[in-house]
C-alpha cells in the first residue's frame, strides 16, 4: 500500500496526542499545580525510557499551548470535514 505521500498528497500528516483537560471554573492556582505536577512526571528519565520504547515521543506543555493545538486541530479538521462534504448531524 503506497503512503500518502506516494499518493500524491505531500502535504499530509496526521499526528496524535493526548492531553488532560480539568473541569470548567477550576481555579488557575490548581491548574497551575497540576500542569507543573504532569510536566515533572512526564519528565522523569524512567517515564521518558518506557515512552520512547513504545515509540512515543512524549513531553509536557502549557495549557495555553494545549488550548492552541486544540484550536489548531479543530480548524483543520473541520476544513477536512468541509472539503470532503461529510454531513454535520
Amino acid at each position: 500500500m503506497p503512503t500518502a505521500q506516494e499518493s500524491g498528497f505531500p502535504q499530509y500528516v496526521v499526528t496524535s496526542w493526548n492531553g488532560l483537560t480539568a473541569r470548567a471554573g477550576t481555579p488557575p492556582a490548581i491548574i497551575k499545580l497540576l500542569n507543573g505536577e504532569i510536566n515533572r512526571a512526564l519528565a522523569a528519565p524512567d517515564v521518558q525510557e518506557k515512552a520512547r520504547g513504545l515509540g512515543i515521543d512524549m513531553r509536557g506543555s502549557t495549557p495555553e499551548e494545549m488550548q492552541a493545538r486544540l484550536a489548531r486541530d479543530i480548524a483543520k479538521w473541520r476544513d477536512v470535514i468541509d472539503k470532503a462534504g461529510i454531513p454535520k448531524e
